[in-house]
């Protein structure tokens, strides 16, 4: 192709026609920025067919990350609802002396046992850690699931500050109303005596402060947090395969 155009080049010059010739070149000029205008074309086609490729497997694995997460915060909320609703159902005992007597020892003893679930949300975050510190998150075509994405640390952050002071205070208080609990004969703990339990004044500044106030303003948070999941989950699925 390229001895044919020169061919004619050359053909042109030994007749000496220079207008005939100055338009060949022109047009030669011409195939050869459309040639390159194509192959910059496909090339950025081919480019961008593999940044699509590569968004694709990125939003794959990050959607079974964030459904494993969502399933783990769902049973951790699960969990400290139960907390909650009992501390809920203590504090009214503490207004309610007699429905208290009423209550078994095995009743009390189960409230007692749910009252103190304090589970933590362990998320996995090795696909989202991996893709923000390798740079990949920026293949996201999506600006607000990026944003969701490198925000999400932070918010899962604070949805865990509640469990973890409970967790932190609650140790002291739990041990200060067992051990005045227990029954003690020479030298040996035979028993405990559950009962005393509910008068303690540890037992019911952990059901007012810990198990009440600041569950209730931690479940709030965690609730926040799944609902962001959930939101994500769906980001995710309107840019797969889009």
């Amino acid at each position: 192709m390229i001895k044919f155009f020169r061919k004619i080049r050359y053909d042109l010059m030994e007749k000496n026609k220079t207008g005939k010739y100055l338009k060949y070149a022109v047009g030669e000029i011409l195939l050869v920025i459309i040639g390159i205008l194509i192959a910059v074309s496909i090339n950025g086609w081919n480019e961008d067919r593999k940044l699509k490729k590569a968004e694709q497997s990125i939003l794959k694995d990050l959607k079974q990350e964030m459904i494993i997460n969502l399933k783990a915060l769902e049973s951790t909320i699960e969990g400290n609802e139960i907390s909650f609703q009992t501390a809920i159902e203590m504090r009214a005992l503490f207004r309610d002396r007699a429905a208290f007597d009423k209550m078994s020892d095995s009743l009390f003893s189960a409230s007692i046992r749910k009252l103190d679930y304090n589970l933590t949300y362990d998320p996995q975050n090795g696909i989202l850690n991996s893709i923000i510190s390798s740079g990949q998150i920026n293949q996201l075509s999506n600006k607000e699931l990026k944003y969701l994405l490198a925000s999400l640390k932070d918010l899962t952050t604070d949805a865990l500050e509640s469990t973890l002071k409970i967790e932190t205070q609650r140790e002291s208080s739990i041990k200060s109303y067992w051990t005045n609990a227990m029954i003690i004969e020479d030298g040996k703990i035979t028993g405990y005596n559950l009962r005393s339990i509910f008068e303690h004044p540890e037992f019911r500044w952990a059901t007012n402060h810990l198990f009440h106030d600041i569950r209730k303003n931690g479940l709030e948070e965690e609730k926040d947090l799944m609902a962001t999941l959930e939101y994500i989950i769906e980001l995710i699925d309107k840019n797969i395969n889009k």
